[in-house]
């Protein structure tokens, strides 16, 4: 196998991921891809693979019967990790998952955080972080602060769920993909899902109407 062969099918399972899948699963994939640059990584003191650089965040407009913007990641599932055609042996490709997160307007904010989070998976992924695992369903991550810039939000926390317009996987020929929805949420209502469970956190925002967009401006509902 010449390494000219691996890159044309590492390139064609990207398109495919791409031109294929999300295609059907968003319509309308926007203006193009915003790929995280080399500052992004700076933000972290690390050096990125070359490649990283080319990862980025696809904002997809209403599409369908889908009436909110859709964020959606494009490299975290990249076979990387192989050196010849075929199936990660762990059935995941890549890091196994992409990240997705919808608003019900366009908004400014979603690229450059999906660009940090995506970022900081790729350096757990690679061992630059002691003791860091990568995100899975369930988890809860917190910010750090407003999860915009423009103004004070009460949302400082995501949860990490299965989509729910979208099937929350797919298949490549490198393995299989996961989606992982990212859902806004108060610090009150972490505590609420403290308290109780994270389904039933779920369960709250889905009859207050707030899930699974992420409004930045939205109050809390506990």
């Amino acid at each position: 196998m010449t390494d000219s062969a691996f890159a044309e099918w590492f390139e064609g399972v990207w398109g495919d991921r791409e031109d294929r899948v999300y295609k059907s699963l968003f319509g309308d994939l926007g203006a193009g891809v915003y790929t995280a640059g080399a500052s992004v990584y700076e933000r972290f003191g690390k050096e990125p693979h070359p490649g990283w650089r080319n990862h980025g965040v696809f904002a997809c407009p209403p599409h369908g019967e889908r009436t909110t913007w859709a964020y959606v990641t494009s490299g975290l599932s990249n076979p990387w990790n192989l050196d010849r055609p075929g199936a990660d042996p762990s059935g995941f490709s890549g890091l196994g998952f992409e990240l997705l997160l919808e608003t019900p307007a366009a908004a400014d904010w979603p690229v450059p955080l999906l660009h940090n989070l995506m970022a900081y998976e790729l350096l757990v992924a690679v061992g630059s972080y002691d003791n860091a695992e990568l995100l899975e369903y369930g988890n809860r991550v917190p910010l750090g602060g407003s999860i915009t810039p423009t103004f004070d939000s009460a949302i400082r926390w995501l949860l990490v769920e299965p989509p729910q317009r979208v099937p929350p996987s797919f298949e490549l020929a490198s393995g299989r993909v996961d989606l992982f929805q990212l859902i806004g949420v108060t610090e009150a209502e972490v505590e609420f899902a403290r308290q109780n469970d994270q389904d039933a956190l779920v369960e709250l925002l889905v009859q207050q109407g707030v899930y699974p967009a992420t409004d930045a401006a939205r109050r809390s509902v506990r």
